[in-house]
């Protein structure tokens, strides 16, 4: 099955032309990226035999395409991301190539799907590198093949959900997930959004749909609180605005304020070491407005911490039972049960589980949700912690 579908992926694919590197010193350096990875490239085409883990795809495609960009962002970034040392030599990754782009961005959509729809049915890691970060809706359609209830990580620094129906257009990606895909949605979360991008109404919008959302501030503060958050994630759409600009100057809506260049990758890390996170999405990224090629090379460094954490999941849960896990059951007085967490005996990472009041009584499926030890420590001073709260919403 893998060899009939890996044939018919790398339809969709113009193979890597290593003749357009600056330089391929790298393929004679057997520390390096490049000489790690599975390339398919021109007279060296990945073979419908070969296997892998985690497939890399480069998009050049923008919703507008009159937009002025650099068509050489993708082979720029292949470039710096192969100079650099490899990770393990026990993961096998393949650089699938830069997909074939349709006549209009909605062909790309629908190529991207299908070529994910391909690779997760194979349980096969993606990573897509863009290109308009729209493209995060064929990742999305694609998954939904396999998937419902899933969790979509928003990483931005504006909330791409439109609050007004004449004003909805291509850019906001979440108004059609919102709109079309909400049978298939369990929670998106926001993080990082700056507030003087932000309208009031698109917070209430997140909030009555039960929605998280995390302000720059509050995460720069507490960095540690998100972790949980990207490790209950399916798919990591990252925005590369999200980065302020003296770090990320290759970027058309760029902020002076915004994550440092090492909390990008500190985030692409928690995406990487998850056990759920299947797709991760690196996008918005323009060769053209950049400077000594240092968003170009941050991008290269931002997918390492994604390998680099990928290398290091845990297995534990869902991959491995709650009975590899330490149970404690904390009472609170506002409720009439006791909020059970879990944390690992292998990794000492922390959940919590949700129930309603009728699943108590029922015994039903329980919601699993990350946390931190910091909301069973504010458990046990008899305070609901938030992440808890949310969820117990969603499910009433």
């Amino acid at each position: 099955m893998f060899k009939d579908k890996l044939a018919e992926i790398l339809n969709y694919f113009e193979p890597v032309q290593l003749r357009d590197f600056e330089g391929s010193f790298f393929l004679n350096d057997e520390t390096s990226v490049g000489n790690w990875f599975l390339i398919n490239g021109i007279g060296q085409m990945l073979q419908p035999t070969s296997k892998f883990e985690l497939a890399i795809i480069f998009v050049d495609a923008y919703v507008n395409p009159s937009n002025d960009h650099s068509a050489h962002t993708p082979q720029l970034i292949r470039e710096e991301l192969y100079k650099l040392r490899k990770v393990s030599s026990g993961l096998r990754i393949a650089d699938l190539g830069n997909l074939k782009t349709g006549k209009n961005f909605n062909e790309t959509l629908f190529t991207l799907r299908e070529v994910c729809t391909l690779l997760f049915s194979l349980k096969v890691n993606v990573i897509v590198i863009g290109g308009s970060q729209l493209l995060t809706l064929g990742t999305f359609r694609g998954f939904k093949e396999f998937e419902n209830d899933i969790n979509l990580i928003h990483i931005d620094s504006r909330i791409d959900l439109s609050t007004n129906e004449n004003e909805i257009d291509e850019t906001h990606y979440l108004n059609q997930i919102v709109q079309h895909e909400a049978s298939f949605i369990y929670n998106i979360s926001c993080v990082g959004y700056q507030t003087y991008f932000v309208d009031n109404k698109q917070i209430k919008q997140l909030n009555e749909l039960y929605f998280e959302h995390y302000r720059l501030g509050d995460v720069k503060a507490s960095f540690e609180q998100i972790e949980p958050v990207i490790r209950d994630g399916d798919l990591v759409s990252f925005d590369i605005s999200s980065v302020r600009m003296s770090d990320a100057p290759g970027q058309i809506n760029g902020s002076p304020n915004g994550f440092f260049a090492d909390e990008a990758c500190r985030i692409a890390r928690y995406a990487g070491i998850s056990d759920r996170v299947q797709g991760f999405g690196l996008y918005e990224i323009d060769s053209k407005y950049d400077s000594n090629n240092e968003t170009i090379k941050l991008a290269a460094q931002i997918i390492w911490y994604y390998l680099e954490g990928y290398i290091n999941r845990k297995h534990d849960f869902p991959q491995a039972s709650l009975n590899d896990c330490t149970k404690y059951d904390v009472q609170i007085d506002e409720i009439d049960f006791p909020i059970v967490f879990y944390r690992s005996n292998k990794s000492g990472r922390w959940w919590l589980e949700v129930k309603t009041v009728q699943n108590q009584i029922n015994d039903a499926e329980s919601v699993i949700v990350s946390c931190t030890e910091q909301d069973y420590l504010k458990a046990c001073k008899n305070e609901i912690p938030d992440r808890w709260w949310i969820n117990f919403k969603k499910l009433k």
